[in-house]
């Protein structure tokens, strides 16, 4: 007879690692791809970046140790290493396809192109799909993240309403890309 061994896996590495993974490869993209457009910075992009990050460090810093899913707790922290996992996996597909379209949220090119294949066929922003999904992952394993998560799912509507703007003045077959694509969640919203 033969037994089998439980195996659990600590989903923190995998978050740690998708987190430094997200930032790698948007590095090495940029230096690929260059960084993309001009962006305006107020005040208040900046102060709500820099409340993202405190937040967002203090979650992983000291979220481990708040519970909340009781018995459930392994089981729900290792789905949210997988969506975590997921989101990378889209983030990276997406800008890969964007290539040198691509800039910091609200950024304007001179010379923008609408890009409407790859991830852009299911969604309009699978770059905050894709952030999102990362941000809820890392929530259900570092609980006390849900803060820096809701802002930044806040952020990332925002910043998609108003590149939404821009792009339908750019752009007159957007309002047609609009119809049969879905604006931040595939098959859904």
């Amino acid at each position: 007879m033969v037994e089998s061994a439980s195996v659990t896996i600590d989903p923190r590495p995998i978050i740690g690692f998708c987190w430094l993974a997200f930032f790698i490869a948007w590095f090495v993209m940029a230096m690929i791809y260059g960084g993309g457009g001009r962006r305006s910075t107020d005040a208040a992009a900046i102060g709500l970046r820099v409340l993202m990050v405190a937040a967002a460090y203090l979650s992983v810093r000291y979220g481990y140790a708040l519970q909340p899913f009781g018995a459930f707790t392994e089981r729900v922290a290792a789905i949210g290493a997988i969506v975590c996992f997921l989101g990378l996996q889209f983030a990276i597909w997406a800008r890969v396809t964007l290539g040198r379209s691509w800039g910091m949220p609200m950024t304007l090119h001179d010379d923008p192109e609408l890009v409407t294949s790859g991830p852009y066929r299911l969604v309009r922003h699978p770059i905050y799909t894709a952030l999102s999904a990362m941000l809820i992952g890392t929530s259900l394993v570092y609980p006390v993240a849900i803060l820096p998560c809701l802002i930044t799912i806040v952020y990332c509507a925002y910043a998609a309403r108003r590149e939404e703007r821009d792009m339908e003045q750019r752009f007159p077959a957007y309002a047609e890309y609009k119809q049969r694509s879905k604006f931040i969640v595939p098959f859904l919203l």
